[in-house]
């Protein structure tokens, strides 16, 4: 990060910590952004993954205590088994009021008459005149109900990104990932998501796997984190994920799939029958990272009565984020 940059950003952080204002949301972000298109040189310097037991037929996901998390232990659990979790990342009232922000954002773009989208406080929903593309959010037109698959990107509300910027930081999150790419990270405006999902029983959610459209040739981590109960026996769906190490992006629109982006049901079960599929139950505040070659899907059943919310954080190498995906310094 250029000085300058960083010395900016902590002079409108400090501003807004003392007195929150949407002006300085909007600014703290955009700086962001903008700072995010500088790629700097790659490094070489990354956790060694010599040793890693990649052999298929591991029962669980690996599980890393909040207090051992490393670059190290994640590039084995994530190498190995093809992600982690870290149970209690976040604790259960921080998980609370992370919720609490995501209804007042979908409240600000649903029904702007009784939620404004700006305040003097906080700008709930606002596009940055830094942020090129569309859609700002993946759900029914304006005065519809929400639907089953209620998202809304992270930097189209400026008040909770910047939120999960001072949580991130708190998390040691910057630091822990430049250990693992060995380099800084960067987030994506496309790849950073509030969701808010109800369960879709009897509709089944394709496989899929990240790369298929972010590409190869590229470092990621995605921090996916529980903000409810769900997934396994709870109320809310989560994830179903095949427990694969193997780096390999699979055919997609083949052996019998729905859609030209999904891995068909015949090959997921192909690899699965090695490696095994799981769905793992998480508490509010638990987290789940993997990357672009995790195979994985939405979860469904009967016993789905319940909204799961949850924030999807996409990162990336600095020296290989995708532009398309509009980088942010983290």
């Amino acid at each position: 990060m250029a000085e300058s940059v960083a010395e900016a950003l902590a002079v409108l952080e400090r501003a807004n910590r003392r007195q929150a204002s949407a002006e300085l949301q909007q600014q703290i972000l955009d700086l962001r952004i903008r700072a995010g298109r500088e790629r700097p040189p790659q490094s070489a310097t990354v956790p060694s993954v010599a040793g890693v037991d990649r052999a298929p037929g591991h029962a669980v996901i690996p599980e890393i205590p909040r207090r051992e998390m490393s670059a190290q232990r994640l590039c084995e659990a994530i190498h190995g088994s093809g992600a982690a979790i870290v149970r209690g990342l976040v604790d259960p009232a921080q998980a609370g009021q992370l919720r609490t922000l995501i209804d007042r954002v979908v409240a600000a773009r649903e029904h702007p008459e009784s939620a404004p989208p700006r305040e003097d406080g906080a700008a709930w929903y606002l596009r940055s005149a830094e942020v090129s593309g569309a859609p700002a959010r993946f759900f029914a037109e304006p005065g519809e109900p929400v639907s089953a698959s209620s998202s809304i990107w992270a930097v189209d509300s400026p008040r909770v990104a910047c939120e999960l910027l001072e949580l991130y930081a708190a998390l040691g999150l910057p630091d822990l990932l430049a250990a693992y790419f060995g380099e800084p990270a960067r987030l994506s405006v496309k790849k950073w998501v509030l969701r808010k999902v109800a369960p879709d029983n009897g509709a089944q959610a394709g496989w899929h796997q990240d790369g298929r459209f972010l590409g190869e040739a590229i470092q990621t981590v995605n921090m996916w984190l529980a903000l409810s109960d769900c997934g396994g026996d709870a109320p809310a769906p989560g994830l179903d994920l095949v427990l694969d190490g193997r780096r390999e992006i699979y055919p997609t629109g083949t052996a019998g799939a729905v859609f030209d982006w999904t891995v068909g049901p015949d090959l997921v079960a192909e690899v699965a029958a090695e490696c095994g599929i799981v769905q793992p139950r998480f508490a509010a505040g638990d987290a789940l990272f993997f990357d672009h070659y995790n195979l994985h899907r939405t979860a469904f059943g009967p016993h789905h009565t319940a909204v799961r919310y949850a924030i999807e954080s996409w990162f990336f190498a600095a020296s290989t984020a995708p532009l398309k995906q509009q980088p942010i310094l983290l």
